[in-house]
């Protein structure tokens, strides 16, 4: 009987539904990645990348050499080996620029097709443009402005706002192309001047983000991330301004590639192309002179799936999907965040829109580490947030967001564990943060974390003090605690507490 049931418990372990793996064959890498989608924000389950230059002779060359496919198709059966035995629902291919110019390109994709038994989709110029708008607009649903996915072989330029694709170019400026083509930087100036002064939409385009897309850009944010001792190590949604990126174009084109590498700033398999990818910026950016740059982590892959989506479920805020979907797995009781929200709302009428958002995110947060020791819930939770895999969030958000729940258990925003977040963000966020934290901690007195009792009570905010209104048959909740936590949360704001009981009509 005991073994019957191991082995149906084994067959139960091993079948993990609803999972699309996406294959991207590009000019310099190949990478899968298996989500457990497709929803609105996919959970990346499998992450995995080898360099392989196909297009590493397309500089000077319209064939793929014998060397980058032999080492492509290892690779290649290997992935489809994978996701069999990952038991994938459906597996979508995608080749660029480097197969799409190759003379010889069909010729491989047929023998991939033949030897792995994976169907591989060659993408037009437009399509690539099209996915990699499309994966910036599932992380970042509001952008508004330009993204730039810069290749191994290929750049595609892709106007977005309004929550749609615009106009889109393929330019023939991959940094694995340009780096082969033994120009010096002057003659890859003129080269790349003359490239982007055909494309006349551009012009539209000047003081408006930039969306910044691929693996050799992102390098450029990693290199700033370390040098400057940023707190927070997640490339998505970083934020630079103009001034700031063009003092790191000038650092990274004033050193040789065997200097970079000595700087131990970023990864080998970058430094060959970190200079070319950052000559492309700094001349991309003496057009467009945008007012911020945003890399973005998603892009053709995310948004193939993206692009699959129903409109109904493409609209929902990325955010606060992650959220209410990590609330529902390591939540007490069932997740009842935007009850938390209405009866706290009164306390963020000077954040703002994005301030609110914020707020709510951290609502549906605020019960996730529950299940933890109780002298290691803050910490716990705080980490959990500020390095979780969000969309739709800058790292000053995630500092708010985390050090909100991290108020909420410890009562405070201080010790060892908040202070990356607390070195991201202005005074007036630290206060809002602490004040959104200190209400949070007050509801769940109350409430005891379960849904129904909150919406008859009622947070009163004036000049002067914060009311709390409870209505008698409820006065029971107040317990021991609740006076001093109101107390709290008031003097956060420069007000007193004041607790109002109603009689029972």
């Amino acid at each position: 009987m005991l073994e019957k049931l191991e082995n149906t418990r084994e067959l139960e372990v091993k079948t993990v539904p609803n999972l699309t793996a996406v294959i991207d064959i590009g000019s310099n890498s190949i990478r899968l990645v298996v989500f457990d989608g497709p929803s609105r924000v996919p959970l990346p389950k499998f992450n995995e990348k080898v360099l392989c230059g196909l297009g590493k002779n397309l500089a000077y060359s319209q064939v793929l050499s014998e060397s980058a496919m032999n080492k492509s198709m290892m690779v290649l059966k290997r992935y489809a080996a994978l996701v069999n035995h990952m038991g994938v629902d459906r597996v979508l291919v995608a080749a660029t620029a480097a197969i799409r110019e190759a003379d010889n390109g069909a010729e491989f994709v047929a023998d991939v097709e033949q030897e792995c038994d994976l169907n591989v989709q060659v993408l037009s110029g437009k399509q690539e443009a099209r996915f990699a708008g499309l994966g910036v607009l599932s992380g970042m649903p509001f952008a508004d402005g330009l993204v730039g996915d810069l290749g191994g072989g290929s750049l595609e330029l892709v106007k977005v706002g309004d929550h749609k694709i615009g106009d889109t170019a393929t330019l023939p400026l991959g940094a694995l192309r340009l780096s082969q083509m033994n120009k010096n930087d002057n003659e890859l100036s003129d080269h790349l001047d003359g490239e982007f002064s055909d494309i006349e939409w551009l012009d539209n385009l000047k003081g408006k983000n930039f969306y910044v897309v691929g693996g050799a850009w992102r390098a450029l944010a990693r290199y700033h991330i370390t040098k400057t001792h940023h707190s927070l190590k997640i490339i998505h949604n970083y934020k630079l301004s103009l001034q700031e990126i063009q003092s790191l174009i000038l650092d990274v084109l004033s050193k040789s590639d065997e200097e970079l590498s000595r700087a131990a700033l970023v990864s080998k398999s970058r430094i060959s192309t970190l200079r070319t990818a950052a000559l492309i910026m700094d001349r991309l950016f003496r057009i467009i002179q945008p007012k911020g740059i945003i890399f973005s982590a998603n892009g053709l892959r995310e948004g193939m799936i993206y692009s699959e989506l129903k409109k109904p479920v493409r609209i929902r805020d990325p955010l606060l999907e992650t959220c209410r979907d990590m609330a529902a797995r390591e939540g007490r009781f069932p997740e009842h965040g935007e009850e938390i929200y209405n009866w706290l709302k009164p306390i963020l009428i000077d954040v703002g829109e994005k301030g609110q958002r914020l707020g709510l995110a951290a609502a549906i947060l605020s019960d996730i580490a529950w299940s933890m020791n109780s002298d290691y819930r803050a910490a716990q939770a705080f980490r959990r947030i500020f390095r979780a895999p969000f969309s739709g969030i800058g790292h000053k958000g995630r500092a708010i967001v985390a050090l909100a729940v991290y108020a909420r258990y410890r009562g405070n925003i201080k010790g060892h564990a908040a202070e990356d977040g607390l070195a991201l963000i202005s005074e007036f966020e630290k206060t809002s943060a602490l004040s959104l934290g200190l209400a949070l901690r007050l509801s769940h007195t109350l409430s005891g974390g379960t849904r129904g009792i909150l919406p008859k009570t009622q947070l009163i905010v004036s000049d002067d003090k914060i009311e709390l209104t409870i209505p008698e048959e409820l006065s029971v909740l107040l317990g021991v605690h609740a006076k001093k936590r109101l107390d709290a949360l008031a003097n956060c704001q420069g007000k007193i507490g004041v607790i109002r009981i109603i009689a029972d009509q």
